[in-house]
């Protein structure tokens, strides 16, 4: 029985072979052949697998815990990218930058301040924004302010990604203001100069032992450099020349039809805080850091960042503080204060440029930026985020002062420090005059610049 059966599925076999037409046949052939097709082609032309890759991120007073949710929200699109955030210290940060990249160990990204930005700019990787899909000239000036833009955007490339813009302000004790009946913060410096008499305390010695604010010396104001350059804008000077590479404080303008050198107006009012044969001398070279001082009530009022919050929550904890606008001068036709925005900025070294430019613009999107500042606090940069709080209870005072803060461009931003220091020092301990202490300035900006 089993020979016969075999026999009989044979024949079927046959059968049904002999009743395939030759159509059929090619037909299924054809078939065979493009599914062999589809799967060399797939096997062929398959997209490589990305290879995984770390980008190392250098911050600045930025906890990790601030980026993670960040990293891990980018990571969703981009799994085989890790991100390796080190928070750095900003008095080493510029050392420790220079060394890594001449040990080859430099970070992909980095977090400069816009003045920065001219003296790192031949190390940076900028963004082309005639080629890129994601942002264009139209589209940073619709997101960002003014002062974001400034230093950021270089003709078509954007140096660095606005983070957060921090400005100037006024911040002063609040149990001295109330033990003193002053019951409302001065708007003008003309006021904090009426109110230096009340604050300051002097011992029989005629030794200041509390200053009614922190003003007038080179060695121990903080952010000196930016404080004297927002009095110059104030008294009406762009400070520099961009297109001429040169200095422009020292020359003179009118001012109420009054004739006036700003640069030289800016250096007197300064420094008069820290002259003993001025009546409102309050200040000198003995008092501790200026914001520390305020912290530990050495000093009624100083002049400050919203990021000065974290060294007084460090030496102060307890200290009653508020904070009010920068100071104007009375009867100034325009209100003018002063910021600086940190950016995000990818160095040139980096192995994966683009990769760290999707990053940067995932942070840039909307709801990561607002993420960013509802962690920090740190004023936005966005237009959006600073019309949405503008009456933030932790950081209002600031953002509300973005819209008419100004900076300016600095080819060299340790070098101008240096020169303004030693030009309100040679006022202060040298006695000379301040036009002389300004034209020596102008004089070294000039030079330097131009090598």
């Amino acid at each position: 029985m089993g020979f016969w059966q075999n026999y009989q599925n044979r024949g079927n076999n046959k059968n049904i072979n002999m009743a395939l037409t030759s159509h059929q046949k090619k037909i299924i052939l054809i078939a065979v052949a493009a599914v062999a097709l589809v799967i060399f082609l797939g096997v062929f032309f398959r997209k490589p697998r990305p290879k995984p890759l770390t980008l190392e991120i250098w911050g600045l007073s930025d906890e990790s815990a601030v980026f993670a949710p960040l990293i891990q929200g980018f990571q969703k699109i981009y799994p085989h990218i890790s991100i390796n955030y080190i928070s750095k210290d900003e008095a080493t940060y510029h050392e420790d930058l220079l060394n890594s990249l001449v040990n080859n160990k430099a970070p992909d990204i980095l977090m400069l301040q816009d003045n920065w930005l001219p003296y790192y700019q031949d190390k940076i990787y900028p963004l082309d924004l005639t080629k890129d899909k994601y942002f264009n000239l139209l589209d940073l000036e619709q997101t960002y302010s003014q002062i974001a833009r400034n230093e950021t955007i270089k003709g078509n490339y954007l140096l660095g990604l606005p983070l957060y813009t921090d400005t100037l302000a006024l911040y002063y004790n609040k149990d001295i203001f109330d033990y003193y009946n002053v019951v409302l913060p001065p708007r003008t410096w003309e006021e904090i100069l009426n109110l230096i008499p009340t604050l300051r305390r002097v011992n029989p010695r005629s030794q200041i032992t509390r200053a009614a604010i922190s003003l007038g010396s080179a060695s121990n104001v903080e952010w000196e450099t930016d404080i004297i350059s927002s009095l110059m804008m104030q008294y009406g000077t762009g400070i520099v020349d961009v297109s001429k590479k040169g200095a422009i404080f020292h020359l003179e303008s009118d001012r109420g039809g009054k004739k006036i050198i700003p640069g030289e107006e800016s250096l007197n009012f300064y420094t008069q805080f820290a002259n003993p044969r001025s009546p409102y001398y309050t200040w000198n070279d003995n008092f501790n850091n200026s914001v520390i001082a305020f912290s530990r009530g050495e000093t009624v009022m100083m002049i400050g960042y919203n990021k000065a919050k974290k060294i007084i929550e460090e030496y102060g904890p307890n200290l009653n503080y508020k904070i009010s606008s920068l100071p104007q001068f009375a009867g100034t036709p325009s209100v003018v204060n002063y910021g600086y925005t940190m950016t995000l900025a990818v160095l040139r070294s980096s192995g994966h440029p683009q990769e760290s430019w999707n990053f940067l613009k995932f942070l840039s999107q909307k709801n990561n930026a607002e993420h960013y500042f509802l962690q920090t606090k740190n004023p936005p940069a966005r237009l959006d985020l600073i019309q949405a709080y503008l009456n933030d209870l932790d950081s209002g005072i600031f953002i509300r002062q973005i819209s008419t803060s100004q900076n300016w461009y600095q080819y060299d931003f340790q070098e101008i420090e240096q020169i303004f220091k030693e030009m309100i020092s040679a006022v202060t301990l040298k006695g000379e005059d301040s036009l002389k202490a300004i034209n020596a300035a102008r004089d070294r900006i000039n030079y330097f610049w131009n090598q």
